[in-house]
């Protein structure tokens, strides 16, 4: 007796074939999902925390503006400061050619070779001396540190005293130190001396006036913000 053999409709046989799309979608539409969720965090937009330096340029640019006061808990050198160092600097007629300047390390009194030190050597003469002793009434009673730096112009120089001019710079620069200390009353841990030689001109090394606005010591009175 033949056996029948039942077939399936090809319709059915279809349907359950085609079953594994259900879950390869699913799977395709959950990723898509996810994509989506990591594009749409990415962009949006977050608060940027300032970095150390935006700190510091708006606290630099929205602070209020320092007293008028002298430099002495953090304020700047104030104009009534540089005018008193500027008269006393500049009324002993005997000593012309003394320069107050500003710079971006603080105030500069700068002290011209011509009626300060004679010529190669490195002795203080009596108007240097006044003028040093009145600034240093002024300056006593600032805790600013204060730089003294010896510069000469590019002559080479060679004495029993001197070998160059190195030597001949930081002996300047050594000298109204002492004297600071000594006749003006000022804290020695205030005060440091260096030489330059003609290695920080003003103006080119290239007339006799340049040469003698080169030969100079420069006292510096620092900002208290300056190391």
């Amino acid at each position: 007796m033949r056996q029948r053999i039942r077939q399936r409709p090809a319709r059915s046989l279809r349907a359950s074939g085609d079953r594994w799309l259900f879950g390869y979608a699913d799977v395709v539409t959950l990723l898509f999902a996810c994509f989506a969720s990591l594009y749409a965090m990415q962009a949006v937009p977050t608060a940027r925390q300032p970095a150390p330096t935006d700190i510091a340029l708006t606290r630099e640019s929205v602070g209020a503006p320092a007293p008028e006061t002298d430099r002495g808990a953090g304020g700047t050198l104030d104009a009534s400061l540089q005018r008193d160092l500027t008269a006393i600097a500049t009324r002993d007629a005997s000593l012309p050619g003394v320069e107050l300047t500003t710079s971006d390390r603080g105030l500069v009194i700068s002290l011209p070779e011509a009626g300060s030190f004679p010529p190669g050597r490195a002795e203080l003469s009596d108007a240097v001396r006044r003028v040093m002793r009145g600034l240093a009434d002024r300056l006593s009673a600032l805790p600013n540190p204060i730089r003294v730096e010896g510069h000469t112009d590019d002559v080479p120089i060679h004495t029993p005293l001197f070998a160059s001019n190195w030597e001949l710079s930081t002996a300047r620069a050594t000298r109204v130190v002492q004297f600071l200390i000594a006749d003006g009353a000022i804290e020695p841990a205030r005060l440091a001396a260096t030489g330059y030689a003609e290695y920080r001109p003003r103006l080119p090394n290239d007339s006799p006036d340049a040469r003698a606005r080169n030969r100079r010591v420069d006292i510096l009175i620092l900002d208290t913000d300056v190391r």
